[in-house]
């Protein structure tokens, strides 16, 4: 995607990308985790812990704790986030948008998450985004390291046969950013709060976008290119 020409691949995050989840997922998970004994707000939850794998979440809060939060602590957490995404989720506001006019052009679009393929199913599925990727859907379950390391953007990548520079991801977490500008691809960074805006900006995305309506308009441009 050499001097602004539109990419070859879109690769989508998919919490906060795709669907409105993580207010949702840190509120369960700050609910169980105090529960539990570490008392947690869902804005700490959220601003410490957004885009995080939560089994590795599950590890720092043990540690802290000093014991084990149990062997099914993970599937009772996701229990509980299924229950309230089905009663609440939503997708990200301009996104169906943003895919039709991608796929107008052609460009292939996937998701690479940090979520495990099973909470992608749940999240895509009730937002009916699930089946607009015809499959090309990647977890970190499937690497050897999760975002923030590039392991899952370069797996998509070549899955889909497509270099590193010709492709551009939409994140909107530390660990997406870092992952997408790890692998060598242009990364836009979608922040919704503008609070948000000084450490998202630091991490040096090559675009900064308020909404994604940003992003449709690039690739409606009669020029074909997109424009920071």
């Amino acid at each position: 995607m050499n001097n602004g020409l539109l990419p070859a691949l879109v690769i989508f995050d998919c919490d906060g990308v795709l669907v409105e989840s993580e207010a949702i997922a840190n509120r369960v998970f700050a609910e169980m985790v105090s529960k539990a004994g570490y008392p947690l707000t869902a804005e700490d939850s959220l601003r410490r812990f957004k885009g995080g794998r939560f089994k590795s979440l599950q590890a720092v809060i043990e540690e802290q704790l000093g014991r084990s939060l149990g062997s099914d602590w993970i599937a009772k957490l996701y229990a509980a986030m299924y229950v309230a995404f089905r009663q609440e989720l939503q997708p990200v506001a301009g996104v169906v948008e943003l895919i039709a006019t991608i796929q107008a052009r052609r460009i292939p679009i996937c998701v690479a998450s940090n979520g495990p393929l099973e909470k992608m199913r749940v999240t895509l599925g009730i937002t009916g985004l699930w089946d607009l990727f015809n499959g090309h859907i990647f977890s970190s379950d499937m690497v050897d390291q999760p975002k923030p390391a590039p392991d899952l953007f370069l797996l998509a990548a070549r899955t889909l046969g497509v270099a590193p520079a010709d492709c551009l991801v939409i994140e909107d977490s530390r660990p997406g950013i870092l992952g997408g500008l790890a692998a060598g691809m242009p990364t836009a960074a979608l922040v919704a709060e503008p609070q948000e805006k000084p450490a998202i900006e630091a991490l040096g995305p090559t675009y900064l976008v308020p909404s994604l309506d940003q992003i449709s308009q690039w690739f409606r441009a009669e020029a074909g290119s997109l424009c920071p």
